[in-house]
């Protein structure tokens, strides 16, 4: 970027190091309800032009004004050019959209997995394309096993001509039947741990498929699991209600933009759920479609798993962005339905069927989000972020240099300004000791038109001036954006004593 006129901010001096060990006070935030929309016409086919003033949207039967609305296009975009020693969450091996199938091994019969598995063979092996779409399973004792795995920053992708991997789909899968079926199964009895284990499976996947920037897919492959527990079938005696845990589950996979397809694997004649008799008040067939709603997904149809795949690809090929503010009277703890129409004719509009509209304390969805990517050993890219890391003139600490891709965050237009309500966090890495993160640091955006503009071309950088305890060997940034709950981390090397490490 030399001879340009960057567009920068100055982030606070909280930044210096010593923040990093306080905290700060949490900053009022006005809530933004976003969602991911799918336009299908009525051939099914994905709708490619709709515009903003085509929608009208309502908050439990009241009309909401769209403050904000971006067409999201699943096209790869071109790996950015860097610098000398300056690093970027996104690479060759960058993964623009995916599809991400999920084997529920745990929560299937024997019978079931077995059929399941045919299916999986029989429906993925002939695909002409098996670009970006992914599979797992849930093990028997609850753990992610990765068949065809996301791409890790060091995978290099497959060579162009190269036959898509589910032509070896059937040595894939068998590999994994033997590898996960010698665990010993849980209990059928234990099914308030085997919910457990699938929810923190879950909280994996969706780990997994934050560093995908965009919409994603789930295609979840399962018998299902209950949503209460009668007396008979729980360790205590009591009742036990998963509404709490589908719900926040629900909300994490919505954050994430992962939206969700359930196919439920269940034989004919077989209990509602895994949790067999003694169930009671929704079962998993319910469980399975509010997790559908709440994501914009599709509820489940029945066993027919290559339609789900395939379906899932087509909604996620291009979808649109639309965020509004609700009146603060409207964040009453209550669960809220929310209706998008479009005045096409022969356009029908998919997505999220509500939300719940808890008040959050202030500052605590940011602190949650950045918090939820300390502890991860990747970056997340639905931001793009590239920055370089090296030492100031006289060795007194380092000066980071980094850039946001404004094309990745929301600009809501209001009067004669675009408008973004970003938050900076940063966590610094030691071996063999706990990451520590700093305060979370508002960084709030009112751009000109020209501002607008240079920043879409250019991307956002911020600059600081960092001092770091000797110890330290990585500095990752990581930034939050409310409005469109997206988020992107990078880490960089901490330069060593010789090259720029800081006394």
């Amino acid at each position: 970027m030399a001879g340009k006129t960057r567009l920068i901010f100055g982030v606070a001096a909280a930044l210096l190091w010593f923040a990093l060990l306080y905290g700060s006070a949490p900053q009022e935030e006005p809530q933004m309800v976003d969602l991911n929309l799918v336009a299908l016409d009525s051939h099914g086919q994905a709708v490619m032009d709709l515009r903003r003033d085509e929608l009208a949207l309502t908050d439990n039967g009241k009309p909401q004004t769209i403050a904000f609305f971006h067409h999201r296009d699943s096209a790869l975009g071109a790996v950015p050019t860097l610098a000398p020693n300056e690093v970027s969450n996104r690479g060759r091996a960058n993964v623009p959209h995916a599809t991400l199938i999920l084997f529920d091994m745990l929560n299937e019969r024997f019978g079931t997995r077995g059929f399941t598995a045919n299916q999986l063979i029989h429906d993925l092996q002939p695909l002409e394309s098996a670009d970006y779409v992914y599979l797992y399973c849930v093990t028997l004792d609850g753990r992610l096993y990765a068949v065809h795995g996301l791409p890790g920053p060091e995978d290099e992708p497959a060579p162009a001509g190269a036959p898509p991997w589910t032509r070896q789909i059937k040595p894939l899968l068998d590999k994994a039947m033997r590898a996960t079926t010698q665990v010993r199964p849980i209990d059928d009895a234990d099914v308030n741990y085997r919910v457990e284990l699938t929810y923190n499976a879950l909280n994996a996947v969706a780990a997994q498929l934050s560093r995908v920037p965009g919409r994603k897919s789930l295609v979840w492959l399962t018998d299902g699991v209950p949503i209460v527990l009668g007396p008979n079938r729980s360790d205590t005696g009591d009742f036990v209600d998963f509404t709490p845990m589908l719900r926040q589950m629900s909300e994490a996979f919505d954050r994430c933009g992962v939206a969700i397809y359930p196919v439920r694997e269940v034989m004919l004649g077989s209990p509602d759920s895994m949790g067999g008799a003694g169930t009671t008040g929704m079962g998993s067939i319910d469980t399975l479609d509010q997790f559908a709603a709440m994501t914009g997904g599709r509820p489940t149809g029945g066993k027919d798993v290559g339609a789900a795949v395939r379906q899932a690809i087509t909604d996620m090929r291009t979808s649109y962005q639309v965020g509004y503010y609700p009146p603060v009277e409207n964040w009453d703890g209550k669960f809220h339905k929310l209706r998008v129409t479009c005045a096409r004719k022969g356009v029908r509009i998919q997505s999220k069927a509500g939300y719940y509209a808890w008040q959050d304390a202030p500052g605590a969805r940011s602190e949650q989000a950045i918090d939820s990517l300390v502890p991860t050993t990747f970056d997340a890219a639905e931001i793009g972020l590239r920055a370089i890391l090296s030492r100031n003139p006289g060795g007194l600490g380092v000066h980071l240099d980094a850039h946001i891709d404004a094309r990745d965050i929301v600009l809501v237009h209001t009067g004669d300004t675009y408008d973004a309500e970003l938050r900076l966090g940063i966590a610094g890495y030691a071996e063999g000791s706990q990451p520590k993160r700093g305060p979370v640091l508002p960084m709030d955006l009112h751009l000109n038109t020209q501002q607008r503009d240079k920043a879409l071309q250019e991307g956002i950088a911020f600059v600081q001036d960092l001092t770091l305890p000797r110890q330290m060997d990585k500095l990752r940034v990581i930034v939050f954006d409310r409005g469109s709950t997206a988020i992107g981390s990078v880490t960089l090397p901490v330069p060593s004593s010789g090259q720029g490490k800081p006394n």
